[in-house]
């Protein structure tokens, strides 16, 4: 079975396992962005580290429509050969993506993959931990004040914390393979440095927005704690 790929906006198209093995073997380091939504931070990735190879995925295609189209141009016109951009849900990622990555990344997630984040899923924990190679690290960060004025559908959560982070969340990725380590609240620079829509979207107008960010290591080998 093929991955989906996103080549522009309303255009996909398969991509073979073979091809996104080989592009990860090549590069000096893949990253994996889950939940990338519209694909800037993907992108902007792609351009600061040209020897990397980035991957983000999302399940949905239409956001990324855009930055598909763009990478697709030639490099003067915006293209970045080193970025590809698939449809698939953290829950059901494709086998290519399988121990392909060094480093994962969760940015300011919503939907399945926020509320799984933070109630401890273990199914979607262990999508998050799919694609990490043995040693590779998994970087979270979650939106802190979203729950002042939380929607209907994400008023059963709770508020995460470091506190909470280290009683529910880590032993969920511990299953996963993965030992978390100690959750903290982003500097100001910090939260400035994030390349992404929603990012900027939540710090406007507050001169320091609340990002929890925190991190772990894959001990276990790909594949021992892999979803089905």
């Amino acid at each position: 079975m093929s991955a989906t790929r996103v080549v522009g906006k309303g255009r996909t198209e398969p991509i073979e396992r073979d091809a996104l093995r080989a592009r990860a073997a090549s590069a000096q380091h893949t990253v994996v962005d889950l939940g990338t939504g519209d694909a800037h931070l993907a992108y902007a990735l792609a351009t600061d580290h040209p020897d990397w190879f980035v991957i983000g995925v999302d399940a949905l295609d239409e956001p990324m429509g855009e930055i598909a189209h763009k990478a697709a141009r030639k490099p003067a016109r915006g293209g970045r050969d080193n970025l590809v951009l698939l449809r698939a849900s953290v829950e059901q990622l494709p086998d290519e993506l399988t121990g392909i990555a060094d480093n994962v990344r969760v940015v300011l997630p919503w939907g399945a993959l926020l509320e799984g984040i933070v109630l401890g899923r273990d199914d979607i924990v262990r999508g998050i931990a799919r694609p990490l190679r043995e040693h590779g690290w998994a970087e979270i960060v979650l939106n802190g004040e979203m729950w002042a004025s939380a929607p209907a559908r994400f008023e059963h959560l709770p508020l995460p914390t470091p506190e909470y982070v280290a009683e529910t969340v880590a032993p969920a990725f511990a299953r996963a393979g993965i030992a978390l380590g100690a959750a903290r609240w982003m500097t100001v620079d910090e939260t400035e440095q994030l390349h992404s829509t929603w990012a900027r979207k939540l710090a406007h107008g507050r001169a320091h927005p609340r990002f929890l960010f925190f991190s772990g290591l894959r001990g276990s080998p790909v594949g021992a704690n892999s979803a089905p």
